[in-house]
């Protein structure tokens, strides 16, 4: 398990929550899954969740239509740390993202802004404020790897090293795959969609730890989740993809005992 008490490293991933058509299902769905507690937003915030463990921010559950009607794809999506997010912005644009909304303020809780990559993946900067981001990771109910599915993994692959100013590690064996590091730090994955997947669109993805992956995946369907593939053991653990019951795709990982 690792915690914190401070803003993460700019270009570190710092935060993931859930766009959803219903959140009180969502936080039952969840409550079940992972055991979290939750803080619910005031009518200000549109009811916005933040999910706990123990007292940890863990993640943050929201609806997924904004004030002005947009709707948003139901999906779990990954903030990137920022120190200076209109510069983060900004920069972004030049390296050909496209904005979805400009940098604005949450309260007194921080700054977020998002974007859509050149791939088409959205991903968001978040500039902290009294909200850090996620206090816990690594522990069974948190994140614990991010990884995007690219449509052109090498385009992808240049554009978040070059806005995150990340190092890129390709990964041994047959799959089109890259590590983005700071120093020995990973961030995360890129790997290349293959078209035998059909329509599955380049998207960002969150890996939540679990104690146990089959127990886990057992409650996901018990609660009218699915699993979309078996539970496979790999060198990282035993790992599962699985998607929530309004189709939310998110993965879990039983890391290995250490």
């Amino acid at each position: 398990m690792t915690t914190y008490s401070a803003p993460k490293p700019a270009g570190t991933p710092t935060w993931i929550d859930l766009a959803t058509p219903d959140l009180d299902a969502a936080r039952a769905f969840y409550k079940a899954v992972f055991g979290w507690d939750y803080n619910i937003g005031g009518p200000e915030f549109g009811g916005y969740t933040t999910a706990l463990l123990g007292q940890r921010n863990a993640a943050g559950i929201g609806g997924n239509t904004s004030s002005d009607g947009t709707v948003f794809p139901t999906a779990w999506s990954v903030y990137f740390a920022s120190h200076d997010i209109e510069a983060d912005v900004a920069r972004a644009v030049e390296l050909g993202a496209q904005p979805m909304f400009p940098a604005m303020a949450v309260g007194e809780f921080g700054h977020m802004a998002g974007l859509i990559d050149p791939g088409g993946a959205m991903f968001y900067f978040w500039q902290a404020g009294q909200h850090i981001g996620a206090e816990v990771i690594d522990e069974p109910g948190s994140a614990t790897w991010f990884e995007l599915f690219a449509s052109n993994a090498k385009q992808s692959r240049d554009f978040y090293a070059a806005l995150l100013g990340a190092t890129v590690e390709p990964m041994p064996g047959e799959m089109e795959y890259y590590v983005l590091k700071h120093g020995d730090a990973m961030l995360g994955g890129i790997g290349q969609i293959d078209p035998s997947w059909g329509d599955f669109k380049p998207q960002w993805i969150v890996y939540f730890a679990v104690a146990d992956a089959d127990e886990a995946v057992a409650a996901i369907v018990k609660n009218g989740g699915k699993a979309l593939s078996g539970v496979d053991d790999t060198p990282y653990g035993r790992m599962a993809a699985v998607a929530d019951p309004t189709g939310a795709y998110f993965k879990i990982l039983q890391l290995p005992t250490r």
